[in-house]
């Protein structure tokens, strides 16, 4: 059973890395962008717990497959200190997700 503080956490970093996607992913993933808005909503549902860890986690699975996933994102920019500073912003969010979501993969 997730805790409610996961839960806002899973609801902050899920729009924190769709907006990171939508603004860098060049309109390539946006199938995942779907998938992560639905996390929002499971999330912010009245839907019972069970359903709601059934939904995000499949949604989990998804979102981080291993080809054409955010497993494989990786956020560009010319300036390398930019680029460097986002992709770590990215990578801490999916870590955030990844440290809730573990128990339940």
């Amino acid at each position: 059973m997730f805790e409610k503080e996961e839960v806002l956490q899973l609801r902050t970093s899920y729009i924190e890395i769709g907006k990171m996607v939508q603004k860098y992913g060049h309109g390539q993933y946006n199938g995942v962008l779907n998938i992560l808005m639905g996390q929002v909503k499971c999330i912010d549902s009245d839907e019972n717990d069970d359903e709601k860890i059934q939904y995000l986690v499949n949604g989990y699975k998804r979102v981080f497959i291993s080809r054409g996933g955010l497993s494989d994102f990786v956020i560009y920019d010319e300036d390398f200190q930019l680029r460097k500073q986002l992709n770590e912003k990215y990578n801490d969010e999916v870590k955030k997700v990844w440290a809730i979501m573990k128990d339940y993969i």
